[in-house]
Parts: structure tokens; C-alpha cells; sequence
């Protein structure tokens, strides 16, 4: 007898056949699962390291700035009077007290023209003007037939950047040709000699000459006094009378003196913030590591990174540096603890503000050395940090060894999976083609029984 083809699997039979394949796929995917969990581990550890990675580097940025002089260097400027002046200090600028006396600030020179002119398309004569700052060289500005209006002689000014701005300002009754130098003090001085060619517009040229503008701010120099010393300079920036110190002029007459104190000292602000900042650092990447490497006994379960060595190594690292000691430094200071900075004992650090701002003030006790000195075998704790930190997070660190082993396996999971995939694939297509003969089996086997009941049944009955 003939078998027929069977379209859908256990139709004939009465077989689930795609249910029994599902649950039989399910149990041979098993180690697929496994596989995921794996990948998802390494990729939390990928995390938890890039985590690490970026406070350690936060921490290496703080001990890179500790571990150069000028942290410890920096000078501060304060002034007892800020309407008379504002002040800044560089590290190369002395400590000390100085007092001030301002008698006149320095002014840019500025005339303005004496004719009356309506408006500004008024015209002039052509011609030139030669435009020179404190007798220099002049700048010749043409005044053609093009440019010839109030308004065009102000715009060639500006064009040819003779060092003066110009400018129209219209006191209500006239338009005022204005000339500015933008050279402050003495220095400054605006002289213009006119060429005239006599024709060409209503204005004489000539009105704009030296000998015909009304001077309107003079060009005057800054007068200040410095411990009574007599200083004049031809700006209110005055960069050069105490070395390291900028000086910028804002009050003062002869009238009426502008006074002040300046005081220049060491600027343990920065210091401290600096210190602060490693400290800050130091914690959150201790706090880090111990987080992503606990176990929590209550709950019985561990972090991504309980138990791993590379973590033990640098906890280790750590703890190491910071109780270390620099020899021969200046005021019997040596290691962290003897400026305040104390190791707790869940490890990280704390700072008693009051013995680091002593520490700091105390010129006997070179602070700086304790964090800079490169001496070899015996560097400075901000130095022996950054070394050490850099051979961590640097390019081929331990951290970056890590991940890339990692990673590593990840990709082998990766490859894994495709593969397992595949087989799986070949598993099932098998798992179909024998259970598809099974059925159809099935299927001729009840119709045998079918055919053999009916021919029982059709024979003479026998009493």
C-alpha cells in the first residue's frame, strides 16, 4: 500500500511534532544560555574596569598637578581699596606689603573737529590727511570725490587703521568729527596735517588739520606712587614696576589721591584645593574598588569583581603609596600624616584642615618637596603616584592588559555562539526529518489497522 505525504507533522498521527521538537531544542539550547550568562559577566566586568579606569585617571590628573612646583609656588594679590585698583600676582613675585598712591590715571588722546557741520553727507574739499601718533610715521588717508562726505571721511579713517578710531557725534546742534587713539598716555598723541586741493565740496578740508581740532581728553600718562615711589607709565596695565605683580588702574586724581595696600603672598588657597583634590580622588577610587569587589555575606552574593587579582593588585598599590615616605625634606615632614592627611581604616584618607593649613605656613617646613622632589629612589608622593598610575591606566597598563583579555573572550564567546548556532540549526532540521518519518509511519500503520478491522468485521459471523 502506498504512503502519502504528510504536509503538516502529526496531523495524520496525532503527534504534537513541533511541540516535542520545541521542548527537545530547548534542552539543546542549553549550553547557548550559558554562553549569554558568560558574555554578560565579562561585559559587567568590561564596565566595572572602565568604571575604575576613569577614577583612577581622575586621580592621576590630581597627582600630576601636585607633583609640579608651581602648585606650591602660586602668589595671591589682594587689595585693601578695589575702586582704586585690582591686582594679580605670578609665582616669580616677592611676598610683601606695598602701599599705593594713584594721582592720575592714563587717558587716550582725543580731539574733535570745531566746525559746524549739518549733516553728515555734508561734503568737502578733496584731498589727503596724514594721520601720525605721537610723531610717528603717518598714514595717508585719500579724500576723493568718493569718499568726501562727513560720513565717508570717517569711514576711510577707519579703513586705513591710522591708530585712531573715528567716529560722529551730534551734540544737538552740530556733527563732531571725533578722533580716538587707541594708544593710552603719552605715547598716544594724535597730530593730522591736511593737504587741501581746493575744491570738490562745500567744507574746507583744513578744518580737520591739528591746528583746527579742539582737544577733548588729553593724552595723559598714569602717575602712581609705590611705597613713595614716583612711577608714570603711559597705561593703566602696569605690568613692569613690581616684578610678578600686574597692576590695573582704576581710581585716583591729584585732587584726589586713589590709596590702597597691596599685599602679596603665598597662595596656600591653591595649594590646599590641590591637595583637597587628590584627596577627593584618592577616596572615590579606593570606594570603587572595594564596591566592585565585595561580598555581601547577608545576601550571599558577590560583586562583578570578588576575587579578582588585578583589583587585589591595585588596592595593594594604593594602600602602599599613600603610607609612604619621602626622606631628607626640610621641617622634619616625611610622609602624609605629618601634614594632616591620615589613612582611615576602611582605607581611605581624611585631613585635618587645621595641621595642613599650619603645615602650609610654616616656611620651615618644605611641603612642596614632600610632593614634587624627583630625586631618584626617593620622589615625591605626587610623583611616585603619577608613575605609578600611568603603568596602570597608560596605553599597555594593567588595566588595558586586563580588559583586552576580556574582550578577548568575549570575541571567543562570540565565535561560540555562532557555531553552536549553526549545529543547533543542523540538530533541529534532524530532530524534523525523523520525526516526519515517524509520523508518516504512524500514519500508514493506523490506516493497516483501519483496513484490517473493516475486512475482520466484513466476514460471515460464526455461531
Amino acid at each position: 500500500m502506498a504512503t502519502s505525504s504528510i504536509s503538516s507533522p502529526g496531523i495524520a498521527s496525532g503527534l504534537d511534532v513541533n511541540s516535542i521538537i520545541s521542548k527537545l531544542m530547548e534542552l539543546e539550547r542549553i549550553p547557548l544560555t550559558k554562553l549569554a550568562t558568560k558574555e554578560a559577566d565579562y561585559n559587567a566586568k568590561l564596565t566595572a574596569y572602565g568604571s575604575i579606569k576613569g577614577a583612577l585617571s581622575s586621580m592621576q590628573t590630581a597627582a600630576q598637578t601636585l607633583a609640579s612646583t608651581s602648585t606650591f609656588t602660586g602668589k595671591s594679590a589682594s587689595v585693601s581699596d578695589s575702586t582704586v585698583l585690582a591686582a594679580s600676582a605670578s609665582s616669580t613675585a616677592a611676598a610683601g606689603s606695598y602701599s599705593l598712591s594713584v594721582t592720575q590715571l592714563a587717558k587716550f588722546h582725543t580731539v574733535r573737529s570745531n566746525t559746524s557741520y549739518a549733516a553728515t553727507t555734508d561734503t568737502f574739499n578733496t584731498g589727503s590727511l596724514a594721520i601720525a601718533i605721537d610723531g610717528g610715521t603717518a598714514v595717508n588717508v585719500a579724500i576723493t570725490g568718493a569718499n568726501n562726505t562727513l560720513a565717508g571721511i570717517r569711514q576711510a579713517i577707519n579703513d586705513a587703521n591710522a591708530g585712531v578710531t573715528a567716529t560722529i557725534i551730534n551734540d544737538g546742534t552740530t556733527n563732531r568729527l571725533v578722533l580716538s587713539s587707541k594708544t593710552s598716555g603719552s605715547v598716544g598723541d594724535i597730530s593730522v596735517a591736511v593737504t587741501d586741493d581746493g575744491s570738490g565740496g562745500t567744507h574746507a578740508l583744513s578744518g580737520l588739520d591739528s591746528s583746527s581740532l579742539i582737544q577733548t581728553q588729553a593724552a595723559d600718562d598714569a602717575m602712581l606712587s609705590i611705597n613713595g615711589i614716583a612711577i608714570t607709565r603711559s597705561s593703566n596695565t602696569i605690568t613692569d614696576a613690581i616684578e610678578g605683580v600686574t597692576l590695573n588702574l582704576t581710581k585716583g586724581t591729584l585732587a584726589t589721591p586713589g590709596t590702597a595696600i597691596l599685599t602679596v603672598a603665598n597662595n596656600t588657597a591653591a595649594t590646599t584645593s590641590a591637595i583637597e583634590d587628590f584627596v577627593k580622588t584618592y577616596n572615590s577610587a579606593v570606594n570603587l574598588l572595594k564596591t566592585n569587589s565585595a561580598y555581601n555575606a547577608a545576601t550571599k552574593k558577590a560583586a562583578v569583581l570578588n576575587g579578582d587579582s588585578t583589583v587585589r593588585s591595585l588596592q595593594s598599590q594604593l594602600s602602599s603609596l599613600v603610607q609612604s615616605s619621602v626622606t631628607g625634606i626640610a621641617g622634619g615632614i616625611s610622609s602624609l600624616s605629618d601634614i594632616g592627611i591620615s589613612v582611615q581604616r576602611d582605607g581611605t584618607l581624611t585631613t585635618d584642615s587645621t595641621k595642613l593649613a599650619a603645615a602650609l605656613a610654616d616656611p620651615n617646613k618644605d611641603v612642596a618637596a614632600l610632593f614634587t622632589q624627583t630625586t631618584v629612589g626617593n620622589e615625591g608622593i605626587a610623583v611616585r603616584f603619577n608613575t605609578a598610575l600611568e603603568s596602570v591606566v597608560g596605553f599597555g597598563g594593567l588595566i588595558s592588559n586586563r580588559t583586552d583579555g576580556i574582550t578577548t573572550s568575549i570575541n571567543e564567546i562570540g565565535t561560540s555562539r555562532d557555531a553552536l548556532n549553526y549545529r543547533l540549526t543542523q540538530i533541529e532540521a534532524r530532530y524534523r526529518r525523523q520525526f516526519t518519518a515517524l509520523d508518516v509511519l504512524v500514519t500508514n500503520m493506523n490506516k493497516t489497522s483501519q483496513y484490517l478491522t473493516q475486512q475482520l468485521s466484513s466476514l460471515p459471523s460464526n455461531n
